[in-house]
């Protein structure tokens, strides 16, 4: 049961275990709409970045891309307080916007060479920016991995630069925030739609990992925040109730919707097409939460769950898979601890967690778990053994490891632990943090003892779950590398024995068997679903309609976390049409923002399958900002 168990996405574009990053949309033919703005160019001729236009109101929350924030007459006079601001002499010579030197400003937007929605996407933008704010755009496509790889990453420096006045040093750099914008990635690059970022809707703590000052994990662009993001941080942190975090960043989301760190476009659901029979999978982002209660036609104990992919997996280690595809494989053989119903509430699966503060979390374990033989009971010493000497140790190198950075452990009884945050964080769990796999002491002691990090990453009972025991709906059966996973039914699954959830646990899962099968053409998926060989595939927007249409076929709207941006790089190695940057000034990413229409983006290449995105969180987060109704 994956954390949000949507089936057969196309995760193929997606980096890391926590979903950081997140590729857009699906492939597909999609006619784009043309757009040309909704006013006047706002120009008199060459105004060399002064005149000719008259200052833009920004509201404390704005919806940059829409009404009154939309078209090329608000984006010029939002692009001309940016040249007010630049020490270069940036202006209009009519309709084009030129450089110092009088040439017209061409910068470069990247997408994905696998996506043509990804495609039509860079199109549109490079569309809307040429004709609302006069730059010439050139798409050009590029392998995601390369993109991530050389230009979204640079060699940790660290370093000192002067924010708002201040001096501040990046102390902790890495590879997505290497140090201050003069330090840049391998390869320039001005702007991309490669990959879009996790909201992080139950948890919105958890984007102090995007923003959260020079030392956030994660800013490969080089964003400074303009406002006092820490101190706001700190106060989410502190608060000790839901409603405390939620007026904690009414601030934070303000003034990220009006700096525009990535320029923020829209927020898509995943179509996924499933067999008409099936009953179980809903319109939710718990989506799959309660698999083992599906089944198809009646209630009983009969079948097969197949699904297709196209995302192929390179390993099902729960210590080092860092794919969410390899996670739902992972997870038909091995629950990890818990999950989130319906209603986003926290449902305990393996453990349940508790705490009087926020600061000290219990972890409470079932008592009726067990590992394959010949390892016995799952126990708390079990789970203490993994977090101290493997996802803490610096050798292991899992991809867990950041999330227990600083935490203490303890075991308290045979089946319960406690950890101590370094800061209280009553919405730990909503981080998936404390999100863990079982894997027994005994399997684990050989290679902690060598600190043999090649040993633990291919070890076979690692990689086949050959350990799994009772712990999860199906046993694997097999791996086939490369094509997929097949699984029969585990008659010893302990989710039979509890007393929570859907009555139907106590049968569960419903199916004999179950398989995953990576198929990489898109028609071959879809003609699989078509003809009932699969229960599950992902659709493409543009195919939408059609399907909604088709008896064989029950298509769902099911909500993601990704959102749609424009990733602007603010750093030395950005704004190659130079000189200077323009992106790093907070009015010129507004004029971008103003500059490209969300209704028409939605329309034209998502097929009105998305939402328009205005600050860091959905609409249907419990966390959206009551200030944009």
């Amino acid at each position: 049961m994956p954390r949000r168990n949507i089936e057969n996405r196309d995760d193929s574009r997606h980096i890391g275990r926590r979903q950081w990053l997140s590729a857009l949309g699906l492939a597909g033919a999609v006619t784009l709409a043309g757009c040309s703005g909704n006013g006047g160019d706002g120009s008199d001729g060459s105004d060399g970045g002064g005149g000719g236009g008259g200052e833009v109101e920004v509201p404390d929350f704005p919806r940059f891309g829409v009404g009154d924030l939309y078209g090329s007459e608000v984006a010029r006079n939002l692009a001309r307080e940016a040249f007010e601001e630049s020490e270069y002499d940036y202006g209009f010579d009519g309709d084009v916007m030129v450089n110092p030197e009088g040439d017209q400003v061409e910068i470069d937007i990247y997408h994905s060479a696998a996506s043509e929605t990804n495609q039509l996407l860079a199109e549109f933008i490079a569309q809307e920016l040429e004709n609302n704010l006069g730059i010439s755009v050139t798409p050009e496509a590029i392998d995601g991995t390369r993109f991530s790889n050389e230009y979204y990453s640079g060699d940790p420096e660290g370093g000192t630069d002067t924010v708002n006045g201040e001096e501040v040093e990046w102390s902790n750099p890495g590879p997505r925030n290497p140090g201050p914008r003069s330090v840049t990635s391998n390869e320039a690059w001005d702007m991309s739609v490669n990959f879009g970022l996790n909201t992080y809707p139950l948890n919105p703590l958890t984007n102090q990992t995007f923003f959260d000052g020079a030392n956030a994990n994660f800013n490969p662009v080089g964003y400074y925040p303009q406002f006092d993001v820490e101190s706001l941080f700190e106060q989410a942190r502190q608060a000790t109730s839901r409603d405390e975090i939620r007026q904690a960043f009414v601030d934070i989301f303000a003034n990220l919707a009006r700096e525009q760190p990535y320029i923020m476009l829209t927020l898509g659901d995943d179509i996924i097409g499933y067999n008409p029979d099936l009953t179980g999978p809903i319109e939710n982002f718990s989506n799959g939460w309660d698999l083992p209660a599906w089944h198809i036609d009646d209630p009983s104990v009969s079948g097969s769950y197949d699904t297709v992919t196209g995302a192929s997996f390179n390993t099902l280690n729960p210590l080092y898979n860092n794919e969410s595809g390899a996670g739902t494989a992972i997870e038909r053989a091995i629950d990890p601890g818990y999950t989130f119903d319906e209603n986003q509430e926290y449902f305990p699966l393996l453990y349940d967690m508790s705490t009087e503060d926020g600061e000290v979390w219990t972890f409470e374990l079932r008592d009726n778990l067990q590992f394959s033989e010949p390892y016995g009971q799952v126990t708390a010493e079990d789970f203490v053994y993994q977090i101290q000497e493997v996802q803490q140790a610096d050798w292991a190198n899992t991809a867990d490891s950041d999330s227990w950075e600083g935490i203490e452990v303890e075991q308290t009884g045979e089946l319960e632990f406690e950890a101590t945050l370094e800061t209280s964080n009553v919405l730990w769990p909503q981080t998936y943090d404390p999100y863990l796999y079982p894997i027994p002491r005994a399997l684990l002691e050989p290679y902690v003892e060598e600190e043999d990090v090649e040993g633990l990453q291919q070890d076979e009972e690692l990689l086949e779950l050959q350990f799994s025991g009772n712990l999860g709906p199906f046993e694997l059966e097999e791996w086939n590398r490369g094509s997929g996973t097949e699984y029969v039914r585990n008659d010893e699954y302990y989710l039979r024995d509890i007393d929570e959830g859907p009555d139907l646990f106590s049968e569960g899962p419903l199916f004999e068997e179950a398989s995953i099968s990576v198929v990489q053409e898109q028609a071959s998926r879809l003609g699989a679903l078509e003809t009932g060989e699969a229960d599950a595939a992902a659709i493409p927007p543009e195919q939408y309609e059609s399907y909604s249409e088709d008896d064989n076929v029950t298509v769902r709207q099911v909500p993601t976390p990704y959102n749609t941006i424009i990733s602007v790089n603010q750093r030395a190695n950005g704004w190659n049409t130079g000189p200077g940057n323009m992106f790093q000034l907070v009015p010129f990413r507004q004029a971008m923002a103003a500059a490209i229409g969300k209704e028409e983006l939605i329309q034209g290449v998502y097929r009105g399958l998305a939402s328009s995105h205005f600050t860091w969180q959905p609409r249907w987060s419990e966390f959206y900002p009551s200030t944009d109704e």
